[in-house]
């Protein structure tokens, strides 16, 4: 065998294995957080901490292994609600945990970009939602059969982004999730 060949082969080989590697890197971000504040992170199912790690300089990290794709939550231990949930699998994860209620951002891996637009679909039509459901409440809302009807078809928006990631997810966790933990509302 050539030289060439079996550095290629070699080449091959190391980048293939690189490519199914079940390590994890988790690059977080914290600005508004103090140097020393301590973050968990745990399955979110069953509460059981995978590590914790310090702030420091606003940064923060976790790394290891993985041979499943698990839902997890990361969160500063003095603020539990300075959190965000996310899914451990292999590859690079960037966490932005932004201090509550401010949402925190989840990205760098297939599916979490897909959680995250999730995530951000819901939070803006749920706010919208929000918004048109006080004005209907007010004494003075004269068009409220009209209140009534925007906010149906945005929680039918809602439901409809959420069945939709389902369904573009069939395959992965992400869908599996949706489909064990959503309950389609029925709509009249």
């Amino acid at each position: 065998m050539k030289i060439r060949t079996i550095i290629g082969l070699a080449a091959t080989g190391i980048i293939a294995c690189a490519c199914q590697s079940d390590s994890y890197q988790i690059k977080g971000y914290a600005r508004q957080l103090q140097d020393g504040d301590t973050i968990t992170l745990q399955l979110e199912d069953s509460q059981q901490i995978l590590g914790q790690t310090l702030v420091a300089e606003g940064k923060f990290s976790f790394s290891g292994t993985t041979d499943t794709t698990v839902f997890c939550r990361a969160y500063q231990n003095s603020q539990p609600l300075t959190a965000i949930s996310f899914f451990l699998e292999p590859g690079s994860i960037t966490i932005e945990l932004h201090p509550y209620p401010k949402p925190s951002r989840v990205s760098g891996t297939v599916l979490n970009n897909q959680w995250q637009q999730l995530n951000d679909s819901v939070q803006l039509l749920g706010d919208q939602l929000i918004r048109l459901a006080e004005r209907s409440a007010t004494p003075d809302a004269g068009n409220r059969p009209q209140l009534q009807q925007r906010i149906d078809s945005l929680h039918r928006a809602l439901s409809g982004c959420i069945i939709n990631t389902a369904r573009r997810n069939q395959d992965n966790v992400l869908g599996k999730y949706i489909r064990q933990n959503y309950k389609e509302p029925e709509f009249k």
